[in-house]
């Protein structure tokens, strides 16, 4: 029955005037009746300037009338979707775009922009930076609508919105493509940065390499480099990604990253920021002679060991930090040495980084930065209880983030654990490289970022 209105129910909850039972990103009633849950927190309004009419026909000729480029990516959906279109007036968009995108748009603002950031609001860089951005370009907007039509179509078990949102991927590709020379960089750079967001969470493989795409925005300079937190953030955002792509590819990092910008930006990160420099460090080992791979091993073991480990309660981060720096153990081990379980060292350092990872809760934004590490622990894990808890993690982050790359990382472990049983099995040591297994195995990388 109605239950008076609260502050700290989902908006969906709370227009309805129903008790929420606040479970995040999505509550139970709203999963339940099969609602568009429209998140928490403090939404802000973009009023209109003044002097414009604000009458429902003022606002239908100015929607009609509008040149932003959101008409020609529109297009009706069946008519169950089109009863959940609903444009909310207080939703983080520009004033131009037309209702189906302020939908799009405002579902990426209210809950996937809180899924793929490790900072909770109203601290969340991807609001502070990105969302003002897409004013100001139809290439990033598009690229934005694109993600959570992809991100509505699973909730909503809704294929026309996967035409949508593949619509608005070639739009956005269309839109960089005539204004990547004569944009700001910094818009093109969020652009091309979000598209490699897209391919990880929603697995397109279009093998298109956007990292390369990103370091020749950067190479050919323009970004404002002085005393500007967006590009810090995006200048951190391209290396965290970078990184990750080295280990998922076995190849170099396209950059040089020296941990000059703390991940996402943000100072509380720089922890977590050392150790992925480290994983950037162990990427560069491969291919190297002999000699310089145990002196760049030695080099690096040693980096690893001197990382502070705090004696007192640790926060989320701090837990998060030092699951990387037991994963990143492991992955030196497999890159020096070749080496993994069974070995007593490899062992060890798996089942410690999964138990830091068991003490940040599910629906923590320390999660959005946790595949790496679970994927590199657990694929080096033998205990049956371990890999229970493997797999029960990854389906607790799938229920609270419905994005297909967790249901496919599940599924390389599992591939990952069938080869390295068999290889045991067989001769009694494991020399199986967990991302060379997937890349023959699935010819494609795995989806650690």
């Amino acid at each position: 029955m109605p239950f008076s209105r609260t502050r700290t129910g989902c908006f969906t909850c709370r227009e309805d005037g129903y008790k929420c039972d606040e479970q995040k990103p999505f509550c139970g009633r709203c999963i339940r009746l099969r609602k568009i849950c429209k998140g928490y927190g403090v939404r802000l309004r973009w009023q209109a300037p003044q002097g414009v009419p604000t009458s429902k026909a003022s606002r239908k000729k100015r929607q009609q009338r509008s040149s932003s480029g959101d008409e020609a990516v529109s297009t009706p959906l069946n008519e169950s979707s089109s009863l959940l279109i609903r444009p909310d007036p207080s939703c983080i968009v520009p004033n131009d775009a037309n209702s189906l995108n302020r939908y799009l748009l405002n579902h990426w603002s209210t809950t996937l922009a809180t899924m793929v950031s490790m900072v909770s609001a109203p601290q969340n860089p991807f609001l502070i930076h990105l969302t003002p951005m897409i004013s100001h370009s139809t290439a990033l907007r598009s690229v934005l609508c694109s993600i959570a039509a992809c991100h509505l179509a699973i909730l909503r078990h809704d294929g026309s919105l996967h035409t949508l949102a593949t619509r608005h991927r070639l739009a956005a590709i269309s839109s960089l493509r005539h204004t990547i020379q004569t944009k700001s960089p910094e818009l093109s750079l969020a652009t091309i940065l979000m598209l490699q967001v897209s391919e990880r969470l929603f697995i397109m493989d279009s093998g298109v390499d956007h990292l390369s795409g990103a370091k020749a925005i950067i190479d050919q300079g323009g970004l404002n480099m002085r005393n500007n937190s967006s590009t810090s953030f995006l200048l951190s955002l391209c290396s965290y990604h970078d990184i990750l792509a080295s280990v998922s590819r076995g190849s170099r990092p396209v950059f040089e990253f020296h941990g000059k910008f703390p991940i996402e930006g943000m100072q509380s990160m720089k922890g977590l920021t050392s150790v992925l420099r480290i994983v950037g460090q162990i990427s560069r080992m491969r291919g190297q002679d002999e000699e310089d791979l145990d002196a760049e091993g030695y080099a690096v073991e040693a980096a690893l060991n001197a990382l502070d480990q705090p004696d007192d309660a640790m926060s989320d981060v701090e837990h998060t930090v030092q699951a990387y720096k037991h994963a990143a153990f492991i992955y030196l081990s497999r890159v020096w040495h070749n080496q993994g379980a069974p070995h007593v060292s490899a062992l060890m350092h798996a089942r410690s980084c999964l138990a830091h990872l068991s003490l940040v809760h599910v629906n923590s934004p320390l999660v959005s930065a946790q595949v790496w590490p679970l994927w590199t622990a657990g694929c080096e894990s033998i205990d049956q209880g371990q890999r229970q808890f493997v797999q029960e993690r990854v389906d607790s982050m799938y229920e609270a983030r419905h994005l297909p790359s967790l249901r496919r990382i599940k599924q390389d472990i599992e591939e990952v654990w069938k080869i390295k049983d068999e290889q045991r099995n067989l001769i009694g040591v494991d020399n199986v490289d967990c991302i060379k297994a997937i890349l023959r195995t699935r010819q494609r990388e795995a989806d650690l970022a």
